[in-house]
């Protein structure tokens, strides 16, 4: 994966599935699933920005269901202790 690859993700809210364009699928845990579709939607987004993509758009579908479009911001090293790109970008930014 190369910064600047894109995602699509859909959630569909009631249950909390996901699947994504890469063919990988998943379920939010149902305490989360069950605060509302808006929870659900969030759950996504929070895991996958963790993983270094960025939530650039989010398109209401019919019956409940999200498509969410990604940015990947960063790449995690496996090796080292070097923080992700953009982390070093903002650190070294002075007032």
């Amino acid at each position: 994966m190369e910064i600047g690859d894109r995602l699509q993700v859909e959630v569909y809210a009631h249950g909390g599935w996901w699947k994504d364009s890469n063919g990988q699928t998943g379920q939010v845990p149902e305490a989360e699933a069950r605060k509302g579709p808006v929870a659900t939607v969030a759950a996504v987004a929070n895991r996958l920005g963790m993983d270094g993509w960025e939530l650039v758009a989010v398109v209401n579908q019919a019956h409940s269901a999200y498509r969410l479009s990604f940015e990947l911001a960063y790449v995690m090293e496996d090796e080292g202790d070097e923080p992700p790109a953009r982390a070093r970008e903002v650190a070294t930014h002075s007032e």
